[in-house]
């Protein structure tokens, strides 16, 4: 009785540290990534803009400039912002 006792004492011991070995070594790769945090956002973050002409929002390094306004495609840069934008039902 005391050597099955024993036995899952070790067993459970060998399951802790068995994840906290996981545990380290996902978060030792995920810094190696550039990576910050248990979430995996990315340390560098960039400003996301709306689209004049639909509303959707995306990176400003995507975007389509155009008189101080962002749009998401050259044909919503093309047709600008006269029309309201178009919202799904």
């Amino acid at each position: 009785m005391l050597g099955q006792i024993l036995l899952v004492i070790l067993i459970i011991l060998a399951w802790i540290g068995a994840r906290s070995l996981l545990q380290k070594r996902l978060r030792q790769d995920s810094e190696e990534r550039g990576q910050t945090g248990s979430s995996g956002e990315s340390a560098h973050t960039e400003e996301m803009v709306r689209c004049a002409r639909c509303g959707v929002f995306l990176p400003r390094s995507a975007a389509y400039p155009r008189e101080g306004v962002y749009f998401c495609s050259p044909e919503h840069r093309q047709l600008g912002r006269d029309e309201p934008p178009v919202r799904p039902r």
